[in-house]
């Protein structure tokens, strides 16, 4: 019984890490995250520009894709 209880527990914190990790959105320069509904339509998108110009719209949810620009290094 506290084998079960610990590992649902362990689960249940892995979830948490990862739903807040999803809430944190970009953290640098050419990232992009593109947020998805349950059918898979984009409902939102947080980004950071190159020049470091961070940019969102619409809805995040849990179901999400990471993406990077491509940033020419500074002269």
């Amino acid at each position: 019984m506290r084998k079960k209880f610990a590992l649902g527990l362990g689960l249940a914190a892995i979830a948490v890490v990862g739903a807040a990790v999803a809430a944190i959105g970009p953290t640098g320069p050419g990232q992009i995250y593109t947020y998805y509904d349950d059918n898979g339509g984009v409902v939102g998108q947080s980004s950071i520009h190159c020049d470091g110009t961070p940019e969102s719209w619409g809805k995040f949810t849990k179901n999400y894709g990471v993406g990077y620009y491509i940033c020419d290094p500074e002269p």
